[in-house]
Parts: structure tokens; sequence; C-alpha cells
């Protein structure tokens, strides 16, 4: 089939919410102009069940290079899921057993979907499993991909580095990684490879083994990482994850408690606001203009492409309901509750606290209230009612049923 090669939307695609792409951008958008139909993929190790949005930002661009006509395939990491990625980590991953990646996989395509169109006529996005042919490889054949790279290659990443200075273990499964997601490519026979620029030296081992095996180049278009206030990634291993098939009115939440000096990338990377318009956003913002406005605009866009425009509508009107107005929200999640537990057992039971030592803690800080009133003390005997409301910030659990 053939490619769009407007110059100005090749030009969009190939800058907005890019970091660095290999070996550079001229070379790239001249086979583009040409009108050459690339295949390039992301892939995504089913680590967690929940895709967030640090993922999005990848996917929105698959789905852009889609739009315009070229082969775009969503690789599932169903084997290097197992391995797991060592990029930016400290510690070596606790491994995963392939029946735990399966089921945090089973549900990635739906929820790839609110972004990536698998039903098109004429150009579907294709899934695949990396395991069709990773778990092939015979031991003769992953000792020759290994002879591609020496050990000073790898001991010169940045985490391997930090580990050896800490006497943090580095484990040889960790080495194997680059190799298992580089032959990805060879096994794909693709033309370029999305991802967030911490895979940065894992993206390129592919372009090496592509170089070697198929003596074919491979583009590399690393996409900047989602982080929040304090440079920490937004994602599931740092525990701040933002889902992006979250309830609306948890998704608008956790937008709006983002860091105000996100706001502005997470508008370019994460949403269909024309550039022009973002600009004069971060003009206003260093004038000394309310973030808040701005941020409210922001997480209305992204429940607005989640979960559609009433919805977005209708979750903005809820936080400013619950926030701004100090109101009660409309819709409750109800809760049944074990009347002879004790206080914090309760409020553990309902999920307002993931321990009883964190209930307590919660209690003490007067950060757990009935009816809108903090709970003076973890020792009191409350006569719960059906019709109670707990709450802890802006969560809140309605008692439907006493046993």
């Amino acid at each position: 089939m053939s490619t769009i090669t407007d110059k100005n939307k090749i030009e969009g695609v190939l800058t907005r919410g890019v970091d660095t792409i290999y070996p550079n951008k001229k070379r790239l958008e001249e086979k583009m102009r040409r009108g050459e139909r690339l295949t390039l993929y992301f892939g995504v190790d089913p680590t967690g069940f929940d895709l967030h949005i640090g993922h999005s930002v990848p996917l929105r661009k698959l789905a852009q290079f889609q739009q315009l006509g070229h082969r775009v395939i969503l690789l599932i990491g169903d084997f290097t899921g197992m391995i797991g990625d060592p990029s930016g980590k400290d510690k070596t991953r606790k491994p995963l057993t392939r029946e735990q990646v399966l089921k945090n996989a089973k549900d990635y395509k739906r929820q790839a979907a609110k972004i990536l169109d698998f039903d098109n006529k004429t150009n579907p996005i294709e899934i695949k499993f990396n395991s069709s042919w990773l778990a092939k490889l015979t031991l003769k054949e992953v000792v020759e991909l290994a002879a591609n790279f020496t050990v000073q290659q790898m001991i010169e990443r940045d985490m391997f580095e930090r580990r050896i200075k800490e006497h943090q273990p580095i484990s040889l499964h960790e080495f194997l990684y680059p190799l298992m997601q580089g032959y990805d490519s060879v096994a794909m026979n693709v033309d370029m490879e999305i991802g967030g620029s911490d895979q940065t030296f894992n993206m390129l081992a592919g372009r090496t083994l592509m170089d070697k095996i198929l003596h074919k180049e491979k583009f590399v278009l690393s996409v900047p990482l989602l982080t929040d206030s304090r440079g920490v990634k937004i994602g599931k291993t740092e525990g701040n994850i933002i889902a992006i098939c979250a309830e609306p009115n948890d998704l608008y939440g956790k937008i709006m408690a983002l860091g105000d000096d996100v706001i502005i990338k997470t508008f370019e990377y994460c949403t269909d606001v024309p550039m022009e318009k973002i600009h004069q956003m971060e003009k206003d913002l260093k004038t000394g203009l309310n973030p808040k406005d701005y941020k409210a605009r922001l997480a209305y866009e992204i429940v607005k492409i989640y979960s559609g425009e009433k919805a977005a509508q209708k979750a903005g009107e809820e936080f400013k309901k619950q926030f701004a107005e100090k109101k009660t929200p409309t819709e409750i999640p109800e809760v049944t509750i074990n009347g002879k537990a004790t206080l914090l057992e309760i409020i553990k039971s309902i999920g307002l606290a993931s321990s009883g030592s964190e209930s307590k803690r919660l209690i003490e800080q007067k950060g757990i209230k009935i009816n809108g009133k903090p709970i003076v003390s973890w020792k009191d005997k409350i006569n719960f009612k059906i019709g109670d409301i707990l709450q802890r910030g802006r969560k809140f659990k309605k008692i439907k049923k006493i046993i």
C-alpha cells in the first residue's frame, strides 16, 4: 500500500515527542519522503496488568506511523518479560513465571486499542509475541548472538556501573536481555524500532544485530520518558502508575496530582493539543498564571482520549465538587464490612490502607474520616451504620452491608 509523504506531517511525526533518531533524522525523513513503507515496532514486556500513561508515548508514536501508512507491530515480550529488563534498575528484577507473564498480557490488546487501530481494514496493527522465536533459540544460536558484543560494552551501561560501585550484584542473565531484544528486530526483519529513551542501549543492540546478520540498516526512534516533578519515571516498577484504562475520575485525579513542572511535556507527549497552543501555555505559566487551570485542561484532554468527552466533563465536575467545593462525590463505591473486625482491619479490608500499620498511621495523622469528621483514635470502637461514608483523601467508600 502507499504511504503519506506530506512533508509537514512527516516533520510532525519525527519531531513532536521524539528524543533521538539513530543514525539521524535526515536519513529517516528521506526514506519516508520517497514513499518507502517501513516496518516498525514497539515492544512491551508484560510485567504488570496495566498499560500506563508512560506506555502511551511510544504507542501514540506507533499510531502516527500507522496513519501515514507504514506497517506497525505491537510486540508483547512474553519471553523477555520472564528475563527482566535491567534498564535503569539498581537491582536485579525478580524473575516472572510464564504463567504470570501471560496473565499480565491477557488484556494488553484491549488496552492498547485505546490508542492503536487493530481493526483498520487497509492497514491494521499487527500483534506478535517474542516467545515465537526466542523460545526456539538453541544454546549454539545464543552463543553466536553473544559473540557480537563484548563484556566491556555491557558494563559501560550506567546502571551496571552504579551497581559495581555500590557492590550490588549483576546477574548474568541481565547481560542476555539486550541480545534477546535485539534479536526481536532480526526475527521480524524490521526497518525501525520505537521505545523509551531508557531503552536506547537495547534498541541499538538490535541495530547491531540487523547489520551483522541481515546486512540491513535499522532505525531507532527513542521517545522521552514521562517523569514526575522529581525526575522519577511514571510506571509500574516505580509504583506511581497512571493506567490509561483507569476509571475517568481516578485518571483525572491522578493527572491533577502530577507536579506543575510536568504539565507542558505531558501536553506534548500525551495529547493532540496543537504545539502552538502548548507553547502559548508555556509562556503563560512563566508569567505566573495559575498552573492548576492548565492542569485541569490537561486532565480533561487525557480523559477525553481514553473515555470520551462526556466522561471527561463529568470527571472535571466531580473533581471540582470534591476538592474545590469540598463536597462528597456523587458516585461512591459501596463496600461490605465485618462488624466484628477491628477498626484497623476494616480500613484495610475496604482498600483505604494496605496494612493495619498503615491504617493506624493514617488515623494518628487524622487522615481517615467518617461522614466528614476525622477518626480521633485507632482504639475507638465505632458503631458503623449502613450508609456511613469512610474517606481517605479523595478515596471514598460507602457502607452497603454489615456482616
